[in-house]
């Protein structure tokens, strides 16, 4: 039998309360709660962290594929056309009085301004050399002579130390020279023509072998070489791509082939030539004009065209008078001007009639001088030799509406065998502005005491010439292109 005491004794030992069981029975769903939630913040801390992780990725990936706000572009400066007049043989000033020198001499004519505006001058001095506008507006000069020569009758033989292999480059945004490599052969008086790619052709300087100079490497390579020597030549690009090459000593002319680097031979022209023109029309064949049988022969009035279709020449028009070291312009109603050569006349070619149309005279003979077609179709007339082989500083503007030449003001030094070309330029350009004095020569020899130029100058005060120290004779005679009479004096 059962006593309380024992009973109770029972239940201190191991019997549970009733308000215990209760409490425990209300504490465990508590419990379980509590783990649940711990459970559930265990996992979702981890997702929410994953989401958040997410969340930071997608937005530091939306905020890199989101494009930046891009800065304006910087406007393109506004753009000029001048024409580059670089080197040749000019009149200046020596420790013995006024004679010819070569000259590293630039300026630029300004049709707005109507002017001409000495710049920094080239890194070498230059005489018969070539020029031409590479695609991205900068000039290449190449070669020529660095001396006053007296004539040769021919050129033969190893190149001499005048014979210049050199190169620069003109940036029109700054006016600055810079120097490129060299040619692989010293040229004088050669042809640089730009190809459809880009490159530029050079030939001749009594050298058959040709190169290209390439802009983005800014180097020369040799490619093919032509059938004969040549000297005082032309090169003509045609529509086809292919260059015409003709004159300059050989009667047969040859194409260059861009594609496969190779001169091949074509026909042969009716008469020797050298010192010539050829002018591409606009029907696409070449109109040979002028030159001369030998660098001292007369100039010929003859002319001849080249039909590239049926790969002949054919006899052309004859001119009114000869023509040799002139120039022939194609202007834009499609006829040629052809200017001096040893007088001041001048004629016009019309394609259409296939004949001379205009005989006219220029203000002063001329020849080795240049001639620019300006973008409103006027030609600019600069430079050149007298007849006396002085050169002059004398320039004027032909307009093709009227036929009219007119006197402009004169060059800041006059200069004969020169390159000349059009450019664009930027219109707040600092460096085609008049400046006090022209740069100094970059000559080793000491330059004698400046005196003021003899032709009218747009500085504000008169403008010493450039002073290139002659390296030939004042006495000798500039040959850049065939005279009809005995040259020796």
């Amino acid at each position: 039998m059962r006593t309380e005491g024992s009973g109770s004794s029972h239940r201190l030992r191991g019997a549970i309360p009733k308000a215990a069981i209760g409490a425990h029975i209300n504490f465990r769903p508590a419990l379980w709660l509590a783990a649940i939630a711990v459970a559930a913040a265990l996992i979702a801390n981890p997702l929410a962290r994953a989401q958040q992780t997410h969340r930071r990725r997608h937005f530091r990936h939306s905020r890199k594929a989101k494009p930046s706000p891009t800065p304006s572009p910087k406007p393109t400066p506004a753009l000029k056309p001048v024409v580059l007049i670089a080197g040749g043989t000019g009149m200046v000033q020596t420790p013995t009085g006024e004679g010819p020198a070569v000259l590293d001499a630039a300026q630029i004519y300004d049709p707005a301004a109507n002017r001409f505006v000495l710049t920094t001058p080239m890194t070498a001095r230059r005489d018969r050399h070539a020029g031409a506008v590479l695609p991205d507006g900068r000039v290449l000069i190449v070669g020529g002579v660095d001396t006053v020569l007296v004539p040769l009758l021919s050129f033969p033989g190893p190149p001499m130390p005048w014979i210049l292999r050199s190169a620069e480059t003109l940036n029109p945004q700054n006016g600055r020279f810079k120097a490129v490599a060299s040619m692989k052969t010293p040229r004088d008086e050669p042809t640089a023509t730009v190809l459809r790619n880009g490159k530029v052709l050079i030939i001749g300087g009594g050298e058959t072998q040709a190169e290209l100079y390439d802009p983005k490497s800014r180097s020369f390579t040799e490619t093919g070489a032509m059938a004969n020597e040549r000297y005082g030549q032309t090169a003509t690009l045609l529509r086809n791509g292919k260059v015409l090459v003709c004159g300059g000593g050989p009667r047969r002319a040859e194409l260059y082939d861009p594609a496969a680097g190779k001169f091949t031979p074509t026909a042969s022209m009716r008469q020797s030539r050298i010192y010539d023109t050829a002018t591409l029309l606009p029907d696409g064949r070449v109109l040979i004009a002028g030159g001369s049988l030998s660098a001292r022969s007369a100039p010929l009035d003859t002319t001849e065209l080249y039909d590239p279709k049926a790969g002949a020449f054919i006899p052309g028009p004859k001119m009114k008078e000869g023509h040799a070291g002139h120039t022939a312009t194609l202007l834009k109603d499609g006829r040629v001007l052809i200017t001096g050569g040893h007088d001041d006349s001048a004629e016009i070619y019309d394609p259409i009639a296939r004949r001379f149309v205009a005989f006219l005279h220029m203000g002063v003979s001329r020849f080795g001088h240049s001639a620019t077609l300006l973008p409103d179709g006027k030609v600019l007339i600069a430079g050149g030799f007298s007849p006396t082989y002085k050169p002059q500083a004398s320039a004027e503007i032909f307009d093709p509406s009227s036929g009219q030449f007119k006197a402009i003001p004169a060059m800041a030094q006059g200069s004969a065998g020169h390159v000349a070309a059009l450019i664009q330029v930027p219109i707040a350009a600092s460096w085609i502005k008049p400046t006090p004095s022209p740069s100094p020569s970059p000559s080793p020899s000491p330059s004698p005491s400046p005196s003021p130029s003899p032709s009218p100058s747009p500085s504000p005060s008169p403008s010493p010439s450039p002073t290139p120290t002659p390296t030939a004779s004042t006495t000798a005679v500039p040959t850049s292109h065939p005279t009809p009479e005995p040259a020796e004096r």
